[in-house]
């Protein structure tokens, strides 16, 4: 009997502590480190609740730092101007971040855990995916995307190594339109300053060997010879002066000096400049700005932009005509059209508008004395003073011009 009570009094001094071990090590399991084991003994049982202990300070502190990485490494790619993909060794989607929700118009929620193909119904970058997961190898290339929007895309993708075995595969995808589309602009301003010097230079040329190979000593021709050499020779000299305009514009270098303008009174000044040409080809004009607006703008500048815009109304209007100038308010800016009845723009052709040499009648542009960077200019002055620019227009009827400016 002794021995039983002196047995039990001993069992129940191992087990609670051991109980409370296991109690505390089940909450170390589910991540909660906030509890500490704690006894009072001195023995090896005292011992295994230091060692646990630690493990647990030692675990809670990878933990941490994992979560960190984990946070940094998730604002990385969500911050990131590239798409990100990560698929499985099966091409089902892992993890993407929102420039791929962006490019192809799709919920992270949605995809994750899909097959690629099901996502992002594209033959092209599934053909890659399935390339590196293949034969572990690193693989770009270039393809144009034609849904949800056209784009042109470069896709590097390389493969995810686990013990040596291909686990998954990486791609990182750069939206590279805006960069074809700029390189689109390059070369076709290049070819359009190209051919837009070369046509004025070559008829200057040909006058002036005409000249010299005699035709100088016939008076009545010499001087027709010498019109049209001076006609193409003013030409050039608008084209490059509208070419350092625009050049000066765009360098972000040019400080504006404003001052307090009204509207209507500058735009009655421009439009008694165009007064013969008005009277010419029959055009009725209005300017129903209303005299109380005002804006702090550049005035030289602003009359340039009005000048343009006025001059193309009259260029690409109808015999008799009309040209409506008027405004309308949108609380601290304003808003100014210039309307006309002429031949309108093709739907087409809106967008490219406002770009530098860009022309839809390019015959008759060049025949009206146009040199393409007219509206070009007027969207640099204009976004200049904090504004924007715009066209509404039907092809065959009208088009309305407008810009709007702060007040």
């Amino acid at each position: 009997g002794l021995a039983f009570v002196l047995g039990s009094l001993l069992t129940r001094g191992i087990i609670k502590p051991i109980n409370k071990i296991i109690h505390i090590s089940r909450k170390f399991s589910s991540g909660d480190f906030s509890h500490k084991i704690l006894l009072d003994s001195k023995d090896e049982i005292q011992e295994l609740g230091d060692t646990l202990n630690m493990m647990a300070d030692s675990l809670e502190d990878k933990i941490k730092k994992v979560e960190i990485k984990n946070q940094q490494l998730k604002a990385i790619l969500e911050s990131m101007v590239e798409g990100i993909i990560v698929t499985d060794k099966s091409g089902h989607i892992i993890s993407l971040n929102p420039t791929v929700e962006k490019i192809f118009n799709i919920l992270k929620q949605d995809a994750e855990g899909k097959l690629f193909l099901e996502i992002i119904p594209n033959n092209d970058i599934a053909d890659i995916i399935n390339y590196v997961l293949k034969n572990g190898k690193f693989k770009s290339c270039e393809i144009s995307l034609v849904w949800p929007v056209h784009r042109y895309l470069e896709i590097n993708a390389a493969p995810i190594f686990e013990k040596d075995s291909i686990s998954g595969c990486l791609l990182v995808i750069h939206d590279i339109t805006e960069i074809r589309r700029l390189e689109t602009m390059r070369r076709d301003f290049v070819a359009n300053v190209s051919h837009e010097l070369k046509t004025p230079l070559t008829s200057i040329k040909g006058f002036v060997e005409t000249l010299l190979e005699g035709a100088l000593l016939d008076k009545e021709n010499s001087r027709h010879f010498l019109q049209i050499i001076q006609s193409h020779a003013n030409r050039l000299d608008n084209l490059v002066n509208d070419l350092l305009d625009l050049s000066h514009l765009e360098s972000q270098e040019i400080k504006l000096e404003k001052e307090k303008v009204n509207l209507k009174a500058l735009t009655d000044d421009i439009l008694a400049s165009f007064r013969s040409q008005f009277k010419k080809k029959a055009i009725q004009v209005s300017n129903d700005l209303n005299r109380d607006v005002f804006i702090i703008a550049n005035k030289e500048k602003i009359d340039q932009v009005l000048t343009n815009l006025i001059d193309n109304a009259i260029k690409f209007n109808q015999e008799k005509g009309s040209i409506k100038i008027y405004s309308q308010d949108l609380d601290d800016k304003i808003k100014i059209f210039v309307e006309d009845s002429g031949i309108g723009i093709p739907e087409k052709d809106i967008p490219r508008i406002f770009e530098r040499f860009y022309r839809v009648d390019k015959a008759r542009s060049r025949e009206l004395g146009g040199t393409g960077l007219g509206l070009s200019i007027v969207k640099h002055i204009v976004e200049l003073h904090g504004g924007s620019v715009g066209v509404e227009s039907t092809e065959g009827f009208s088009s309305k011009f407008w810009f709007i400016l702060p007040k």
